[in-house]
């Protein structure tokens, strides 16, 4: 059964990876810490990557654990672990850190592991 959970787990990061492939390239050096919109290309891209990544960690949790706690867990680690990384990253004066950013992270690690519950409750055979 973990195999089928799995499975369907990973049709959200696939999905969140087609969508951001499908965005243009950024072609702007860093951005100016005044100049930061709330929506653009970058905002864009850290939404998906973060569906992408709470997907593929739910989907991971799902080989380990049946307890979707846990699943969800992993998901929201890798996803948000990955956020933060990229922020102190930039922090280090490799681009521009961002709350901005941080704030797309948690919105796309909420989409992605709302998805993967989705998908993983309708693919668990109802039990009377």
């Amino acid at each position: 059964m973990r195999g089928l959970l799995a499975r369907s787990a990973l049709a959200a990061p696939v999905f969140a990876a087609l969508a951001l492939s499908a965005l243009p390239a950024h072609a702007d050096g860093p951005r100016a810490a005044a100049a930061d919109p709330w929506f653009g290309d970058d905002k864009a891209r850290h939404f998906c990557a973060s569906i992408a990544l709470a997907g593929g960690g739910y989907a991971l949790g799902s080989l380990a654990t049946n307890d979707v706690r846990q699943r969800l867990a992993v998901g929201a680690a890798v996803a948000l672990g990955a956020g933060l990384a990229k922020e102190a990253y930039d922090a280090t004066g490799h681009g521009d850190p961002s709350l901005r950013d941080l704030v797309w992270d948690v919105l796309g690690t909420s989409a992605g592991l709302g998805l993967s519950l989705w998908f993983d409750l309708a693919a668990t055979p109802i039990q009377f």
